[in-house]
């Protein structure tokens, strides 16, 4: 009996053998054997913008700029990005010569140009009042409003307008919600324009009517407006 169960594992060990040696010379003649020859491609792509584009005319940033006209009339719209190259709105004959009580007004037109993308405005107070007495006690106050026509003791708070600033606002002070927005441009025309109406008060106050120093007094109001843009959906 023992002697069978030894020729036996002897029997499985050199058939193990030789299954492993009929694999390895499987195995040697599959990496002899040539590869066929076959195809090959290459593909390639370039960066383009929209469905409609199929000539790769590239990516391009977008467009923002907002620009201003101080006219009623006609377009005269521009760009004055500096304090040195401020554009000048007319508060009216009425202001060369204010009285205590006296309320004046003045707007500028905003808009974004041809192209632009939308944006937030906010408006920010510029005056100097340490070194003008007259400058010190004006007050002011601005909203938006349906039209440059508005932008008069009837209109300031009429239809269509809105409050950024209220009155009674000393000239060098801003309120942080002081914001509005500017639609944005197509390809072909600007967008829609905003009017911010500034309503100029000296009021009307014992210690202003008799303060004589006051008198011939000239101040020149400076403001500014802070403008981001706001992506396209």
């Amino acid at each position: 009996m023992t002697g069978n169960r030894v020729g036996a594992r002897r029997a499985r060990t050199r058939n193990k053998a030789l299954a492993l040696t009929a694999t390895g010379v499987v195995l040697a003649a599959a990496i002899t054997v040539p590869s066929l020859a076959a195809w090959t491609d290459i593909e390639w792509v370039i960066g383009g913008a929209g469905a409609d584009d199929t000539t790769g005319g590239g990516i391009t940033a977008s467009t923002f700029e907002v620009e201003q006209a101080a006219l009623q009339d006609g377009e005269n719209f521009g760009h004055y990005e500096t304090e040195a190259g401020a554009n000048v709105i007319s508060f009216g004959d009425a202001a060369a010569a204010l009285t205590p009580g006296d309320t004046v007004y003045a707007f500028v037109r905003l808009r974004t140009v041809t192209g632009s993308l939308g944006g937030t405005l906010t408006l920010a107070a510029d005056t100097d009042t340490s070194t003008n007495a007259l400058a010190d006690v004006l007050t002011y106050g601005a909203r938006t409003v349906a039209s440059p026509a508005a932008c008069n003791a009837a209109g300031y708070t009429g239809a269509g307008s809105n409050e950024l600033q209220a009155p009674g606002t000393p000239l060098d002070e801003v309120a942080p919600t002081a914001t509005f927005s500017l639609g944005a441009a197509t390809a072909a025309a600007p967008g829609p324009e905003v009017v911010v109406c500034f309503a100029l008060t000296l009021p009307d106050t014992q210690a202003i009517r008799d303060n004589d120093a006051l008198q011939s007094l000239s101040v020149a109001p400076v403001w500014h407006f802070d403008a981001v843009s706001v992506s396209t959906p």
